[in-house]
């Protein structure tokens, strides 16, 4: 793209008029970004200091890439040109560099021609070509000229520029192109639309994915703190590495010996010859630091740190924080600290963790957290004979983290069910996104130990949420996940699951061979919400196997039934594993699921468990019925994930988000550090850009002043405090609705201000609404999460009881109508006792509406609006208040980065 700087659109000061001292440093728009190679890089603004690295860039360059991007031959940067470059005022003219240790290997820049429009370059070093860097800093570029008030990119490009065209016409965004004196002319507006968000989640996804595939599959792997110990971690790490067989080269760092294992050592990381495409460090944490730069001095891609003592002391989360900065900034990927390694089986197994075996192969991945949960998992696998295909242990998630592993394993065709062990999450808003595109095709297993939203893992740095457990609860829900309540519940389904695949349907058959176990079955499956549709309890308690196979058969033979938990009190007699394995074959062919309660002796079923553990073409067996049908529920809801959740977000034509934009902008200036409540006409404004009316209200001073506005209302009407605290309790004297006529309504007026002697909070005129259910809506800006939307009706009961359903937006239509029928006292709106139904619909295009609004303006720190009547016919917004504060930095948006630390 050419470079404009002396021509007719160069811009020497701000365009939009009057004078401005220009933004300071906006730290906040450095990130850590992943390549599609797989690796990692740093981007920032461009800082003055920057012009050495700028000209030692600029001259690395082919003489190719410098005629496309300036439009004629520049061997190098005169010192003009490099203040112009370094020197910029992050508002009109902004500039981007991406990092790899000290090196710059990509340039992006913007320069405002217009009020709202800016032309955009890039320049990627041609070592780097194809990685997606044009992709990451136009991203990047776009959300930065947003925030500075510019909707347009325009752009100048050879024709022979291909790579660079391509970069604007695959970005998502609606985009124009004319030719005009052999010049390609390109415009855009950079506003995200769904086909571009689309396309940044694909990239992230194949980004993350093949960071994933170099960390689990390396080819060389260098072993750091290694010592003759037997309780050395670093040791331990090459001995299960030894016991699969690794085929690839191995490397040990070790100063108290010249040989460990067999393996030649070396002293220093610097001596160790040839590339090596994963290291492990396990060091004192205050030593990571100097091994991450000399791993990177030699080319090392990825790291795994088992590494503990990254605590919460602010000492320790700087060290973890620099640690992942360094080993991002020299373009690698770090697993831990606290990591228990990763493993997998199969032809290519590679064991680099430290389980004490290897688990049998099969189709379940696995992945923890902490060292302490992680092994947990190992040990219930171990126990249970779970098949696996990898487990990965995040350890403090500091970079790869679980959304990682989900971006990996959702392309694994070997993978049949994922289990996972979430004790904190860093982006919970991403990783519902990567589970409800993920869910539609492999069963996601999730275990939330109680507790972990308050006491989180030392080491593990996120962002605290405002909002209750249950509201992540009900958002995970939402988008297929199957949550469980311990480490046990989550082996017993991903065990089942591993086993057997997902039921066909949620149709349920319990059998058993005493009546006293079958009602124990059936009360086990009621309470798990199973729809039973056949219950056998005739079978005799009998020495003779075939008698429990003959009626599992006839059972699973019939096409009725899509599970069956059988429940055996074991006779003694017979071979219960050749039961079960009878049992197993007729199940496959009948294509029913099969789980199996039986009680016995515990030696006879330690016995049968072992059989279990060896064969993975058998059942899991339970010992008791609750946990049984716990593992049916759970296989079940894996089953049923809810499909409307694939749906498109919903749109409405008549909002109107650039008059929202203007008004909060106008309300909460760029260089506001605080926000504040809105007020009554601010508020009204900004919701009817929404399509949200508000019922009429007016202020009254005195009876007089009451009287007129009652008169320009229309009786009846409604008398109202202004008290926060008053203005919907009508037990407390703070409402009088339904007043007739102006009599009464003096009368009212006299009343209440005696009343209410102690507030003075003034009154208020406000129209009647139709009588409805009156409901509350409000959204939230939650530093975790995000935007989240809450609904609930209306009532100190609801409030105290919690029965409030939560989800982010934005709302398909059919995800909008399960959040108005979440709540249990929700079947009020259906018409109970007599009553007309309310009109739902009108309700979830009003929930649509706030989802947007919420989506559109990060300012809006919280909304309310109360109540809400649902009558049969419309529903009808009588009070609301907003408070805005300043945007906060979104932790899923409209850029690609990759996680990092908190920030504000």
């Amino acid at each position: 793209m050419a470079d404009r700087r002396d021509g007719p659109r160069s811009l020497r000061r701000r365009v939009r008029g009057g004078e401005h001292s220009a933004p300071g440093y906006p730290a906040h728009w450095e990130a850590d970004i992943a390549l599609r190679d797989g690796s990692a890089a740093h981007l920032r603004p461009i800082l003055p200091e920057d012009a050495d690295a700028l000209q030692a860039f600029h001259q690395r360059q082919s003489e190719q890439s410098r005629y496309l991007r300036f439009f004629a031959p520049m061997p190098r940067l005169s010192p003009r040109d490099l203040e112009r470059f370094t020197h910029v005022d992050h508002d009109d003219r902004v500039a981007f560099v991406v990092l790899v240790g000290e090196e710059i290997i990509a340039v992006g820049r913007y320069d405002r021609i217009a009020p709202e429009v800016a032309e955009v370059a890039f320049n990627v070093a041609d070592s780097r070509q194809g990685t997606g860097l044009g992709s990451v800093l136009l991203e990047h570029l776009a959300a930065a000229a947003r925030e500075r008030g510019i909707n347009v990119f325009t752009a100048e490009v050879l024709p022979q520029n291909s790579k660079m065209i391509k970069v604007f016409t695959e970005a998502g965004f609606d985009v124009g192109r004319t030719l005009d004196d052999g010049v390609v002319m390109v415009n855009f507006r950079i506003d995200p639309t769904a086909r571009s968000l689309a396309v940044m989640a694909q990239r992230e996804h194949r980004a993350e994915a093949e960071a994933m595939e170099r960390l689990l599959h390396p080819e060389s792997v260098l072993l750091i703190g290694v010592s003759s110990r037997a309780d050395s971690a670093g040791g331990r790490f090459l001995e299960a590495l030894e016991r699969t067989g690794y085929p690839g080269e191995v490397y040990v760092i070790a100063r108290e010996a010249l040989e460990v294992r067999g393996h030649r050592t070396h002293g220093r990381i610097g001596d160790v010859p040839g590339s090596v495409d994963l290291a492990v460090i396990a060091l004192r944490p205050e030593a990571c630091l100097e091994a991450i730069e000399e791993c990177a001095a030699i080319g090392v891609r990825s790291v795994v740190i088992p590494t503990e003592g990254f605590d919460d002391s602010t000492e320790g989360r700087h060290l973890q924080r620099e640690l992942v900065s360094r080993a991002r900034l020299h373009g690698m990927r770090l697993l831990g600290p606290g990591s228990l390694g990763f493993l997998r089986t199969g032809p290519a197994a590679l064991n680099l963790s430290l389980a004490p075996a290897m688990p049998r192969p099969g189709p379940v991945a696995l992945a923890g957290q902490s060292s302490a949960l992680s092994a947990m998992l190992l040990a219930g696998t171990d126990t249970r004979g779970i098949g696996l295909h990898e487990f990965v242990g995040v350890g403090n998630r500091a970079d790869v983290s679980l959304n990682d592993t989900l971006q990996h394993w959702e392309d694994d065709d070997q993978v049949g069910v994922i289990g996972l062990a979430l004790e904190s999450m860093g982006n919970p808003r991403k990783f519902t996104r990567i589970a409800r595109r993920l869910t539609r095709r492999t069963p996601l297993i999730v275990l939330r130990p109680p507790g972990s939203e308050t006491h989180r893992p030392p080491g593990h740095d996120v962002r605290p949420s405002s909002l209750p457990r249950r509201a992540l609860d009900q958002v995970l829900d939402s988008a297929g996940v199957v949550q469980t309540q311990g480490v046990d519940h989550l082996l017993d389904v991903v065990d089942a699951i591993g086993r057997q695949g997902l039921p066909l349907g949620p149709r349920v058959g319990l059998l058993s061979n005493t009546a006293a176990l079958g009602a124990s079955l059936r009360g086990a499956a009621d309470e798990a919400g199973l729809s039973v549709v056949a219950d056998n309890r005739s079978v005799p308690l009998s020495p003779e196997p075939r008698l429990i196979q003959r009626a599992f058969t006839s059972m699973a033979a019939l096409g009725q039934v899509d599970l069956v938990i059988a429940g055996v009190l074991d006779a003694q007699k017979a071979d219960v594993a050749e039961v079960l394995r009878q049992m197993a074959i007729v199940a496959r062919h009948s294509e029913v699921v099969l789980l199996v309660c039986l009680v016995t002796t515990a030696e006879r079923f330690g016995a049968v468990q072992q059989v279990v553990r060896r064969d993975g073409a058998l059942p899991p067996v339970h010992a008791t019925p609750f946990t049984a049908s716990r593992a049916a529920a759970g296989m079940l809801a894996a089953a049923l994930r809810p499909e409307a959740d694939d749906e498109e977000p919903a749109t409405r034509e008549d909002v109107d988000a650039v008059a929202a934009r203007e008004l909060v902008e106008a309300l909460l200036p760029e260089e506001a550090s605080t926000g504040g409540e809105l007020s009554a006409a601010d508020t009204a404004a900004l919701l009817a850009a929404y399509g949200i009316e508000l019922l009429v209200t007016r202020p009254v001073a005195d009876v007089d002043d009451a009287l007129e506005q009652a008169a320009r209302i229309g009786y009846p009407v409604a008398l109202k405090s202004t008290d926060p605290v008053l203005r919907h309790r009508a037990d407390l004297g703070g409402v009088r609705l339904g007043i007739p006529d102006a009599v009464q309504l003096r009368d009212a007026l006299r009343t209440m201000q005696q009343d209410l002697s102690f507030s003075s909070a003034p009154l208020e005129v406000q129209a009647m609404a139709p009588a409805g259910v009156p409901m509350v809506v409000r959204s939230i800006e939650d530093p975790s999460l995000g935007p989240v939307v809450s609904l609930s009706v209306a009532g100190d009961a609801t409030d105290l009881l919690d029965d409030i359903a939560y989800a982010i937006p934005p709302f398909s239509e059919s995800a909008a109508r399960r959040l108005v029928d979440a709540p249990a006292t929700a079947v009020k709106l259906r018409g109970v006792r007599g009553l007309p139904p309310s009109d739902r619909e009108a309700l979830a295009d009003l929930v649509v509406r706030i989802g947007l609004l919420a989506e559109d303006v990060p300012e809006l720190a919280r909304l309310e609006l109360y109540p809400v009547l649902v009558a049969q016919h419309g529903a009808t917004v009588v009070g609301a208040s907003a408070h805005l504060a300043p945007a906060p930095n979104r932790t899923d948006g409209s850029r690609r980065t990759l996680s990092g630390p908190p920030v504000a």
